[in-house]
Parts: structure tokens; sequence; C-alpha cells
């Protein structure tokens, strides 16, 4: 027989139905070549249990989109030149191009676009809800997170041949900037003699390449195409660094189907008129598309608060913001992880049932509206800040039931000032 253990809020005095069910082990996902972090034994002992993570918990619900805050990823841009100052974009011209290369990026993040495969798809078009915001120095005023640099050893770029030098990271090594929690991205130029090689040249319009130091780019400067044309390249390698693998292969998402990479553009005649990709994790003409799966990895990795890659977010959520209240006003089921930004309220005669960790900020409150119901199936709110939040209250309004909390199994409530 299941026994039922009833408590009460010191805050709000109303029952809380305790009952036990065991955890699954922490699922840590981290990057390939990641660095070591060793993290002091007093955090250790905090690091959160949260349920085996699947993909498909982490889409955000078109329906409700605000349920999914945006995550904020830190970047910057660096230009990387000859002492010539002939072989790259440099000053107001390169910082503008920066600018224009994150806003055409981001934009193709908010929109995403229709799948072309497989052909005449079904797939639903989600927004990822994740984006680029150039990133400065602390205390350096004016900095526009964009950098120059003139080093005639290192600024040249070889993407194949047999002087190839892309996995070469002393570039990096050299110039990063914050690469403990800002994705450094360098803008190079091809080399000249290489250049001269057509069969070189016809591979050279724009390349990239993700290292666990940051991201190479380069061909932006040789074609003078505008900013753009090139929102691809940057979406595409941070996709890698966020978790995700080239879409034609076998990538670990079931809507993202196998193919030879056979067409770089769709065109009218046969195969590229049915076989032609705009995924962003395909080698093609746009790069402008995700699936479900594809956006639920990488918020899945975001919101792993054991992921070397979080750091590389801006910690938005560790403080409250008023004007995003968050409400839930039908029934609902969270089982991904998130970070609210947000007080959240249940409203009347809702029902919320949390299977993940849910972080609220500072200060945040979660009102329980009567005849509202929120469930913790195995659920844990807390703050991932080490802040501490206010708690949940659920007043009494009249005559009628006041809204209830549920804690099944594992649940937990932690770093609330009212608990």
């Amino acid at each position: 027989m299941k026994k039922i253990l009833v408590l009460f809020l010191v805050l709000t005095n109303f029952p809380v139905f305790l009952t036990a069910q065991a955890w699954l082990p922490t699922k840590k996902i981290i990057r390939r070549d990641a660095p070591v972090v060793q993290e002091p034994l007093e955090r250790l002992s905090k690091r959160l249990l949260i349920p085996q993570r699947r993909a498909d918990d982490f889409v955000p619900d078109t329906a409700h989109l605000n349920h999914t805050p945006i995550k904020w990823v830190r970047i910057n841009l660096h230009f990387v030149n000859s002492t010539s100052k002939k072989h790259n974009y440099d000053g107001a011209e390169a910082v503008q191009f920066a600018r224009d290369l994150v806003g055409a990026a981001n934009g193709d993040l908010q929109r995403n676009n229709q799948l072309w495969l497989p052909w005449k798809n079904q797939i639903p078009v989600i927004p990822p809800r994740y984006a680029y915001v150039l990133c400065s120095q602390k205390n350096i005023p004016n900095d526009p997170g964009v950098y120059f640099h003139y080093d005639d050893e290192l600024c040249f770029y070889v993407h194949k041949g047999g002087n190839a030098n892309l996995y070469d990271r002393r570039v990096m090594a050299k110039y990063g900037v914050g690469t403990d929690s800002i994705v450094n991205i360098f803008i190079m130029p091809h080399h000249p003699d290489s250049m001269l090689s057509p069969d070189y040249k016809r591979s050279a319009g724009g390349v990239g390449v993700m290292l666990s130091e940051g991201i190479k780019m380069a061909g932006m400067f040789e074609s003078k195409m505008p900013a753009w044309a090139y929102r691809g390249i940057l979406n595409h390698e941070v996709g890698h660094f966020f978790g995700l693998f080239h879409a034609f292969d076998s990538d670990g998402c079931d809507d993202t189907p196998e193919h030879g990479n056979p067409c770089w553009n769709r065109t009218t005649e046969p195969p590229c008129n049915t076989q032609a990709s705009n995924n962003m994790m395909d080698y093609n003409a746009l790069q402008n598309a995700l699936t479900p799966c594809q956006i639920g990895r990488v918020l899945m990795l975001m919101n792993d608060t054991s992921a070397f890659e979080r750091r590389y977010l801006i910690q938005d959520w560790c403080s409250l913001k008023t004007e995003e209240e968050v409400v839930v006003s039908d029934t609902l089921i969270w089982r991904g992880d998130r970070d609210l930004k947000s007080n959240l309220r249940i409203a009347k005669g809702a029902f919320l049932q949390v299977e993940g960790r849910v972080s609220m900020p500072e200060n945040a409150m979660i009102t329980l509206e009567p005849g509202s119901t929120l469930l913790l199936r195995k659920g844990h709110l807390h703050n991932a800040c080490n802040r501490k939040w206010q708690g949940i209250a659920a007043p009494r309004k009249f005559l009628g039931r006041r809204g209830q909390l549920i804690l099944e199994g594992d649940a937990r409530v932690e770093d609330a000032a009212n608990w």
C-alpha cells in the first residue's frame, strides 16, 4: 500500500502529498574535447539529480512559447588580418559586418523554416528559442565584442590540401577573449597562394570549422558578399558547439533523414527538385531550418546544469523579470528542464505536472489560484544560481478549494525562502 504523508507549508498553510518513487541516474552531456573542470566538493554535493533526458521533452510548445524562455549565447568576433591590413575587413566596416552577420543568423533562428526533406513532409516549424548576443569584456568601456589582430604567421586559413591548417588552434590560443564563457569566432582570409588554385577557389566561398576553443570561418572577405550570406555557416558551426551532428548522417534524430547530400540547392530538374536539403546541419545553400528533434537536443544541452556548454549562456534566469509572468491556464506537463525568468502562476482550475528541473529566479513566487494543482512528479524546483526565491503561495479567495501542491517520489523544493 502506498503511504501518503501530509505536510503543511509555513507560507501558505495548505497540504502537500508526498509519495515514494525512485530516480534515474543523471545523464551528463559534455562536448567533445571539452577541458576537464574540477568542481569544489560543496558544488558536487549539490549536483542536481534529474531524470534521463530525451530531446523530445525539450521541444518548445508553440502554444506556450514563453514557457521556454530564450537562451542567449555569448559570442564575440575576431577579424584576423595580415600586417598590411589588405586581407580582411577592418575598423568600422568590420564591426558593421559582425553586427549584420549576428543579426541575420538570429533572424533565421527566430523564423526557422519549413524543411525540404523529406520531400513534402509535414514536420512542424518550431522556433528554436535561442539566439546570439555580441559580448564585450567586463570593465572595458565601449568594447563592441569585435576584435582585430594583425599577424602574418597566423592570419591565413587553408581549408584543404597538404598545407591545410583548419584544425590549427594557435590563433585561438593567442587571441581568444573570455574563452571560458564566450564562443570566440575567428573570421579569417584564405591564403592567397591557395586561392590561385581553381579547385581550391571553387570551394572557398564560405567555410567553417568548430574547434573546442571556438569557431573559424573563412571566405567572407574574398567573396565580397554581404554578411547575411554567411548566416548559415555561423548557425551550422554553433549547432556543432551545442551538440548537433551533420543531419545527412546518423545524428540521433528520427526527423532528419540520412542522405548523401547530393544537391547544393533546389532546382527544377531531378534529382535536386526533390532531394535538396535546407537543414542547418547539412551542406547546402540555405542552412536555414532545424527539426524539432535538433532543437530539443540543443535546448537539452543548454538546460543541463552539469554541461560545459551552459557556461556560454547569459545567466539571465538568476534575477526576477516581473514583466514576463508565466501563466498556466490549462492542463500541461513539463518534462524537460527549464530556467524561468519570472513569476509562475497556475490559473484557477489549471493543472501543471512537472517532471524535470525548474529554476525560479531570485525573489520569484509560484502562485496557485483556487482550484489549481501543481504536481511535482519527480520534479525539482530550485534556483540555478544558488539564490533564494520566495516559495509557493495558495491564497484563499472566499469559498472554494485552495490551490494544491502534490509531491511524488523524490520531488524536491529547494532554495525557497519560505519553505
